[in-house]
């Protein structure tokens, strides 16, 4: 009897399990909400389930919805540098934040050979690498983080790769599922001026189009290294040179934008930062080696000029982390900011920094800090030491957009 019961309970179970699969499959607003909730990369899987989960989760009103609901969660970041003697290629670490993955794994799209990384932009990487059956040339792909999927763009020869000054992604998920990439090439050159065109492929259109505006002569004190998007443009900032210019992909023009005005005391302040999060432009300056002190400014909405966001004091880091202190009688603080991103609340603030054989963060509201990891072998601050690893951080995040 108790036997009959418990396989009577059990049918009656997987009855309104049947039922309830059933409900969330006839109701389409309901499979939507469910799906909304959930992490990109199963999602990306889950379009395998059936045609109306593929239909659902590939539609691009679902994507850019999907990208408001979930505001561009970090996950991790990307370290990446070239060590010479191991040859022209870079090298790379992960950092995992917040849980997600672990530290020191290299994600699966990142272990093609000879891969270098031109660009990352909320979910999408743009990659480079010789092209397979002729090395003369190279090849530049978009690939999408959480996928693996990737495609190819373009190919050039060397000699007009070696002409590149920036590759960049410009795609905000949360407006369009479509992504733009841009390519900067100098034409000629003097003394004083740089020729350049500036090419952009549109995934919309599958297309290449030239700037309607023709070429762009650039002074000589403006670089395109380190380029972000934010806002509708593609902002380069250059540190030796101390300059940043932005190309606006709306009104299809290249401009420059002033730097924060700062007074020079005693420790002048150098800009060791440039990023977007959270929908926010940041630079982060920083009085190094003399001092632990840092400034996070943000850029207005409009472009109009910087703004202080907040002020600290990394001195209590340096207490819990003294390898950050050099053992000499002229005192040097040994770190450097290598990406800022925004918490859930606008008030929060959190730096990473990479120390002498450590990555940290720090948290610029409440002052808390936390070791994430160790520093890469090899990964050593090229700033102070002269030698080793040039490396940077890219935001690794994940997005349901084709490529």
């Amino acid at each position: 009897m108790a036997s009959e019961a418990r396989t009577r309970a059990r049918r009656r179970s997987c009855q309104a399990t049947d039922f309830g699969a059933t409900a969330v499959a006839s109701s389409v607003d309901l499979l939507v909400e469910i799906l909304m909730r959930l992490p990109a990369k199963p999602l990306l899987r889950f379009k395998c389930v059936s045609k109306q989960w593929y239909s659902i989760i590939s539609d691009p009103q679902f994507i850019i919805n999907y990208a408001q609901r979930n505001l561009k969660p970090l996950l991790g970041l990307l370290l990446s540098g070239r060590k010479e003697q191991l040859g022209p290629y870079p090298e790379f670490s992960f950092i995992s934040i917040g849980g997600y993955g672990k530290t020191g794994r290299v994600p699966k799209f990142l272990t093609i050979p000879k891969l270098e990384i031109q660009d990352f932009c909320n979910g999408l990487m743009c990659y480079s690498k010789p092209h397979m059956d002729a090395p003369q040339f190279t090849s530049y792909y978009v690939c999408n983080s959480a996928s693996g999927q990737s495609k190819r763009i373009r190919v050039l020869e060397s000699p007009s790769s070696k002409r590149l000054m920036a590759v960049n992604l410009a795609f905000d998920p949360s407006k369009s599922p479509f992504y733009n990439v841009i390519f900067v090439s100098e034409t000629s050159g003097s003394e004083l001026n740089h020729l350049i065109k500036i090419d952009i492929y549109s995934s919309k259109t599958q297309t290449w189009r030239p700037s309607t505006k023709g070429l762009f002569i650039v002074p000589h004190d403006v670089d395109f290294g380190n380029g972000v998007y934010w806002n509708g443009a593609i902002y380069w900032y250059h540190r030796k040179k101390n300059s940043l210019a932005y190309f606006d992909f709306e009104a299809d023009c290249l401009e420059r934008l002033q730097m924060p005005l700062v007074s020079q005391g005693s420790y002048p302040m150098s800009f060791d930062y440039f990023g977007e999060s959270g929908g926010h432009l940041h630079l982060v300056g920083t009085c190094r080696p003399g001092t632990t002190l840092f400034t996070v400014f943000e850029m207005e909405k409009d472009r109009s000029g910087w703004f202080v966001k907040c002020n600290g004091d990394l001195g209590a880091l340096a207490t819990t982390f003294p390898k950050m202190v050099t053992p000499r009688l002229s005192r040097r603080y040994l770190f450097s900011p290598v990406s800022l991103f925004r918490g859930e609340k606008e008030e929060e603030l959190s730096i990473v920094l990479t120390i002498p054989g450590s990555v940290v963060q720090y948290n610029a509201k409440d002052k808390t800090s936390k070791k994430l990891c160790d520093l890469p072998k090899g990964f050593i601050f090229n700033d102070f030491m002269g030698q080793g690893f040039r490396f940077k951080s890219h935001q690794y995040m994940e997005t349901l957009a084709s490529i």
